[in-house]
């Protein structure tokens, strides 16, 4: 006797959820097969998937089955049920030939084993591609109106969130508390916290994400999650590849935690405090390895050594006069030498008194915010132990009411643990929050250079060349040094401006030549 399997798909969730659809496909499969003397080995059912991808697991399961079962019928709805893609339609119907599977529709008596039937199938693979890119544009163009509108398209609520119902859809509004954190990570990343920190400083106040610990991953995303600025993106991806952020289109949907221009602030901020790429190898005794270049010819200076007068010599040298390329002349620069006259004149423009009294100024005025925040995790704090108090006493209540009847008591008993362990943590964070001081230490009596005098000392003492690099990598870009000059390029943006305690938005308001600072080599 003949076999058959039969495939059933239905492209959206709800259909999937209804489930009717993929049963009227099967019943008409089943009484297709039983027309045809064959009977039933396997049915495949894909819930909520497009037929314009191949990458549907019950379809492909089915094409396994019928390769190694000896399979007569291959039976399906319809050509859009197989697939929505002529290109995949032709190539799989190609694979269950060569497997001596038939493909059926139970819906049409084409024969597509006939010239005719081919045909008519081949022209509706196209109609059926066609109907799916027009369906995919619709909606596309219907998700733009809903997201202007107002409206929230589905998935997981963005934490700082929740939904209210509107008719039959919804819309994000502002959460009371979870809100407050958001903000609070937004404020901390621009008085440049990284994420890593922010993540520590939140558990350690005892906020969580929903009930998980914050990771420097969940702040990253939460910090570049265009969500929290009003926006909704569309056109991010292509086939799962991120598309150029010109491509994408952005719809203001709903209320910004963050104000847009604050948002930007912190993707700028992020940028700019990405770990600088200053090269040079990491065991590197020397702080300038992997900054210098050329100002002969334009290749990198390196360390090198020399022996005399029984030591060793350490020297920056030009890669290609060390190579003998190019007939470079540059004329090897001790590195302990240049080392200690090139931080003395960059800490000569970086830390001054003026600009250290515009960092007092700075953390004078972080003050108040500081406070607010306070208030804002104290809020945060207490709707959680609220919460999971409520949670705790509706599990009390249940084995009042049930005792040790009461359903799944072991379950039940481990999740009171938990509560209660919960409840004790956010009670502790809590108090250490009231124990914390109201306000920073009073700045007001340190002098400017004083406080400059001091880094300084910290930073010409300090041993580790790693440190001292990360240190320069944060502003220096790159050290050209010449015969009688050496020019530094640097990111004027994490300088401050000498006069009027401005930040400096461009290089010529601190040096006269735009992005360097000059001086004699020797």
């Amino acid at each position: 006797m003949k076999r058959a399997i039969i495939y059933a798909r239905v492209s959206t969730k709800r259909q999937a959820d209804d489930g009717l659809p993929v049963e009227s496909q099967i019943e008409h499969c089943k009484a297709k097969a039983e027309a045809l003397g064959a009977t039933v080995a396997k049915v495949y059912v894909d819930g909520g998937i497009s037929g314009t991808t191949d990458r549907r697991p019950s379809f492909q399961d089915a094409l396994n089955y019928c390769a190694v079962m000896d399979i007569d019928y291959f039976i399906t709805w319809s050509s859009s049920r197989f697939a929505r893609n002529h290109l995949d339609a032709g190539h799989y119907k190609g694979v269950l030939g060569r497997y001596g599977t038939r493909l059926i529709y139970s819906s049409t008596e084409v024969d597509l084993r006939t010239d005719d039937g081919w045909f008519i199938d081949a022209i509706g693979s196209v109609i059926d591609e066609r109907y799916s890119r027009q369906v995919a544009t619709d909606t596309r163009r219907s998700m733009l109106k809903a997201a202007r509108d107002g409206y929230f398209l589905g998935g997981r609520v963005p934490f700082g969130y929740l939904t209210v119902a509107d008719g039959k859809r919804k819309r994000l509004a502002v959460h009371p508390t979870e809100s407050l954190v958001v903000q609070q990570i937004f404020s901390m990343s621009l008085r440049g916290c990284g994420a890593k920190m922010t993540a520590l400083n939140l558990n350690a106040q005892g906020l969580t994400l929903r009930g998980k610990p914050f990771s420097k991953n969940t702040v990253h995303f939460i910090l570049t999650n265009q969500t929290y600025a009003g926006w909704t993106i569309f056109n991010r991806t292509s086939k799962r590849a991120l598309n150029p952020v010109e491509d994408w289109v952005k719809v203001p949907s709903h209320a910004a935690l963050v104000d847009p221009e604050e948002f930007e602030k912190v993707q700028k901020m992020k940028f700019d405090r990405n770990p600088a790429n200053v090269g040079g190898q990491p065991r590197s005794h020397f702080a300038f390895t992997g900054m210098l270049r050329c100002g002969l010819c334009g290749a990198s200076l390196q360390t090198c050594s020399g022996t005399g007068r029984g030591r060793t010599y350490h020297y920056y040298g030009c890669r290609n006069a060390l190579s003998g390329k190019r007939g470079c002349s540059f004329s090897r620069v001790r590195t302990e030498l240049f080392d200690e006259w090139m931080l003395g004149e960059l800490l000569d423009q970086v830390l001054t008194p003026a600009r250290m009294g515009d960092i007092i100024e700075q953390a004078q005025a972080s003050r108040g915010e500081w406070a607010r925040e306070r208030d804002g995790r104290r809020t945060a704090l207490v709707s959680e132990l609220r919460a999971t108090e409520k949670a705790r006493s509706n599990l009390y209540g249940i084995l009042e009411m049930h005792g040790k009847d009461a359903p799944n008591l072991g379950d039940l008993t481990l999740r009171l643990r938990e509560l209660n362990e919960r409840v004790k943590a956010l009670e502790g964070s809590l108090l250490d929050l009231e124990n914390e001081p109201v306000t920073v230490s009073d700045m007001n009596d340190v002098d400017p250079a004083d406080a400059a005098e001091v880094l300084r000392g910290i930073v010409m003492d300090c041993t580790d060349p790693k440190k001292l690099r990360e240190f320069l990598g944060a502003f220096v870009k790159e050290v050209t040094v010449g015969v009688n000059e050496v020019v530094v390029d640097y990111h004027p943006e994490c300088l401050v401006r000498l006069d009027n305690r401005t930040r400096v938005h461009s290089a010529s308001k601190w040096l006269l030549d735009l992005g360097s600072n000059q001086g004699p080599t020797d």
